[in-house]
């Protein structure tokens, strides 16, 4: 099986939350599920930054599993942004 390449948006809750506090509670949860290859933290808003990460995961697992395990992530929002296969080498 090949892989899968998936960019995730971390929305907090509130925009007085400490974004790099955020984003390591982030990677952590999803360090678990799949590969971090990246975090970014990009501006949204008015202020209002987001956390984007790329996590690589077997193709087998499937994305659908994975976004229902993001409710279990109290501290911001999860949604997948974008999908894409991986190319083998």
């Amino acid at each position: 099986m090949g892989k899968v390449v998936l960019k995730i948006k971390v929305m907090p809750k509130d925009i007085s939350t400490d974004i790099k506090e955020i984003a390591e509670k982030a990677k952590a949860f999803l360090t678990s599920r799949g590969s971090v290859y990246k975090v970014e933290i990009e501006p949204l808003a008015f202020g209002l930054n987001v956390v984007m990460i790329t996590l690589v995961i077997d193709e087998s697992e499937g994305s659908s599993k994975l976004e229902s395990e993001f409710q279990d992530f109290k501290e911001a929002e999860m949604s997948i942004v974008d999908v894409s296969r991986m190319p083998d080498f």
